[in-house]
């Protein structure tokens, strides 16, 4: 299915993300722009596809290991017609009755899950730069238990964010203790500066641009919380606290993930 209109003229990542991942939602805008980034960096949709595995085998290890019955999984995208299992499909397999509930807020991805997810929680509109309209959703209310742990998925969704510090410190006030934060970000530290700028210039067109970061800066995203490790920060590819998991290396695009722990005490 493709999406067609004036309301869509510039490229939307989340539309690109469902090329890179070899579905089938996208329009030819968001094509043409996927393939000029594909253009500058050949890996980009192989990595995608593994950032796509990572955030759901991160999140289906936070409930597994944690014990963790509600997810929200945020810039959750369009991912019914992809071949890999999502955060959703991986949650469920090892916590069947677990509440998985997906937010963002390109219009084209509300759309398509109301077509195509019934079976889902729920896709509603959610910013995570405004954190209320996610924890304040009033569809949300009678799903979702803010005094119990929450696994928080956010993959690949930071480096389209300019204060991403500031939504991290957010959400250590707002979980409750126990609760665990996935995320996975682009890199610029082992990344070509060509590749960075080709990439960077290639989503300035989009509604989204996005903004590399060193492996400092996003491990800094974590201040306050406990990174799981091992395997600490890794490329999404290698992500697995037992170590099993082994893809790649990629040579022209890094994005790194990390699962972050809140502690024993809400912040004040």
């Amino acid at each position: 299915m493709t999406v067609t209109g004036p309301a869509y003229t510039k490229p939307s990542h989340a539309l690109m993300y469902n090329y890179y991942l070899g579905g089938k939602s996208w329009s030819g805008v968001d094509a043409q722009a996927a393939i000029e980034v594909v253009r500058s960096s050949p890996d980009v949709p192989a990595v995608a596809r593994e950032n796509f595995r990572f955030a759901g085998r991160a999140a289906a290890w936070a409930v597994k290991h944690h014990g963790i019955r509600q997810v929200l999984d945020i810039g959750v995208g369009i991912v019914h017609d992809i071949p890999d299992d999502g955060v959703e499909r991986c949650v469920r397999a090892v916590a069947p009755q677990a509440m998985v509930l997906g937010y963002d807020i390109d219009p084209v991805v509300l759309a398509h899950a109301r077509a195509w997810r019934p079976g889902y929680g729920g896709v509603l509109r959610g910013d995570i730069r405004d954190l209320d309209s996610i924890f304040n959703h009033r569809d949300a209310a009678d799903l979702i238990d803010p005094t119990a742990p929450t696994v928080v998925v956010a993959a690949a969704v930071f480096h389209f964010v300019s204060k991403p510090a500031a939504v991290m410190a957010e959400l250590r006030e707002r979980l409750a203790p126990g609760s665990v934060v996935i995320v996975s970000h682009a890199t610029s530290t082992g990344t070509e500066q060509s590749r960075v700028d080709g990439m960077t210039e290639s989503y300035d067109e989009t509604r989204s641009p996005i903004r590399f970061r060193s492996e400092a800066e996003i491990r800094a995203l974590a201040d306050g919380w406990d990174i799981v490790t091992p395997p600490g920060l890794a490329p999404v590819e290698s992500w697995s606290v037992d170590g099993t998991y082994q893809r790649g290396p990629y040579e022209t695009v890094r994005v790194v993930g990390m699962a972050a722990r809140a502690g024993a005490e809400r912040v004040a």
